[in-house]
């Protein structure tokens, strides 16, 4: 067997799931793989799926991704755009077999162990969403010990305290986290950093380096006048509530500002809370809307109407007691600079303005990071509110302080910000070894794999994509339960049989050696 990696034992297993005799035939990296900001094993973990070697798949994902049960519910899955089976149908669902992976081996899965502390220093981390979970977890693992200080009751930032659960159920993040605390990550929750502790407490407490990873959970307000009327809300403030209480009411007509993550989230929220209508308002035209496709397509689902390339004006109350009455202008274009900030340019002359009349308004046009933890600490930010930190060793302008995640990138999502985790935790390694800042990626210098449409081989069979099983979406507005209900095995088992494995077997698949028999065998069954 030819080893592809530096662990004997990863070399093994995946000489298990592919077979000696091919899967090192392809010295080339799959699309899904490139296209995957932790650069994830998705050829080993779909094959193994296939196989039904449920725990080997796990053991796959968990190699680059310690939070493989929230990903497989909300990554945004780059990789599937560019899966090579697109070329015969349609791509294979990768998000929901990482999803079922992690949701069967959250129930019969082995239990993780508890690191040994080998370092003497020790690091704090100012948050615990994605970014830094991940960063505690790879430097627990790496000997040190980590202490996490999280502002909230809970464990998890936005993951635990905004995503709603018919979008990410509760129980599933904290699946991930308790795995995360199992391995030695101690985490403090309710304590905020700058109020009951500050930065330079945290070194006098012995912390040989600090990361902030607090995210970006401050909303952008609206400079509108009017903006600060009754009923005008924020979708932040919105779903933070509904997701720990679900005691938060709503009737009537609720028209959402903004057509991103957040702003679809909370136009489903405002339908399971009782509005009789939502209507969603944003700049952009429909195909430049920040949130994804599927997003804006779910809330449409379930009756949400998208209004694009509108700018808010003004709000005016009409009359005592009367209903929110929106006045907005068209957009005729927009665009980001270098720094995510938009600009836009409004229409003039008949039929430029527009109007809406809500009984609510929710707000979700961004975030920005909340910078009274780092008041006085040396820390700088920069025009859009975002933490300035080094490039390549993402520490700030204040020694032995790091950040990453939302802090840093504030538009990024959830697997950006895990594989900003894994760099700060390296490079905080680094500079605590007095070490060169040298992060590695298991890619780097490879060839992906790109196929001409032109040489897939004729035998090869179409076969659909198995859909998500899920709530229909009358049912869906009525209840806060998971609208996307995941494969069974058998479903998952079949799915993951139309992977190409186009990595290992793209000699035969494409046609440049002699087809393997049992490649071929699976893909005609």
């Amino acid at each position: 067997m030819k080893a592809v990696t530096e662990n004997p034992q990863i070399d093994l297993r995946l000489s298990q799931i592919h077979g000696e005799k091919c899967w090192p035939m392809v010295d080339k990296v799959s699309p899904c793989e490139q296209a995957c900001p932790l650069e994830t094993d998705v050829p080993s973990y779909v094959m193994a799926i296939a196989q039904g070697k449920f725990e080997e798949a796990l053991a796959v994902i968990r190699e680059t991704n310690p939070l493989p049960s929230v990903c497989g519910y909300v990554c945004h899955q780059p990789c599937e755009a560019v899966c090579n089976r697109k070329l015969i149908d349609e791509p294979i669902a990768i998000r929901a077999l990482k999803r079922f992976a992690a949701d069967y081996n959250s129930i019969w899965g082995a239990k993780p162990e508890k690191a040994k502390v080998t370092r003497k220093e020790k690091i704090a981390v100012v948050g615990s969403g994605p970014a830094g979970l991940t960063a505690a977890y790879d430097l627990t693992r790496m000997g040190y010990r980590v202490t996490i200080y999280e502002a909230a009751d809970e464990a998890g930032g936005w993951l635990t305290n905004g995503i709603p659960d018919f979008i990410l159920p509760l129980k599933v993040a904290r699946a991930d986290i308790d795995y995360i605390k199992n391995t030695g990550v101690d985490i403090h929750t309710g304590v905020q950093i700058g109020r009951d502790i500050t930065i330079a407490g945290l070194k006098e407490k012995g912390y040989s380096a600090v990361l902030l990873a607090g995210g970006a959970q401050k909303s952008a307000s609206l400079k509108v006048p009017g903006a600060d009327l009754p009923n005008i809300i924020s979708a932040l403030d919105v779903l933070k509530r509904v997701k720990r209480r679900r005691d938060f009411m709503l009737s009537g007509r609720v028209l959402v500002i903004g057509g991103g993550a957040v702003a679809m989230d909370a136009a489903r929220t405002a339908l399971r809370c009782g509005a009789h209508e939502v209507h969603a308002a944003c700049l952009e035209a429909r195909n430049d809307m920040p949130a994804w496709p599927w997003e804006i397509e779910a809330a449409e689902r379930e009756g949400v109407k998208i209004h694009t390339a509108l700018a808010p004006q003004r709000f005016e109350r009409a009359g005592i007691g009367g209903k929110l009455v929106v006045e907005f202008k068209r957009v005729a274009s927009t665009s980001i600079d270098d720094q995510g900030r938009i600009s836009w340019t409004l229409l003039e002359g008949a039929g430029s303005d527009y109007s809406m009349e809500a009984d609510y308004v929710i707000v979700a046009i961004g975030q920005t990071t909340d910078t009274t933890c780092i008041s006085g600490s040396g820390v700088k930010v920069n025009a859009r509110g975002a933490v300035e930190v080094d490039s390549d060793s993402l520490m700030t302008a204040e020694p032995g302080v790091f950040a990453a995640g939302d802090a840093v990138n504030i538009r990024g999502t959830v697997t950006e910000s895990i594989a900003m985790g894994h760099k700060a935790a390296a490079a905080i390694d680094c500079h605590l070894q007095d070490r060169p800042v040298k992060v590695q990626k298991r890619l780097a210098g490879k060839e992906v794999l790109e196929i001409d449409p032109k040489q897939t081989s004729p035998w090869l069979l179409k076969k659909a994509r198995w859909s998500m099983p899920a709530l229909s979406p009358r049912d869906a507005v009525r209840t806060f339960s998971q609208v996307n209900l995941g494969y069974t095995a058998e479903q998952a088992v079949e799915e993951a049989k139309r992977c190409l494995n186009c990595r290992m077997c793209a000699n035969c698949i494409y046609g440049r050696q002699q087809i393997c028999y049992e490649t071929a065998m699976r893909l005609l069954k």
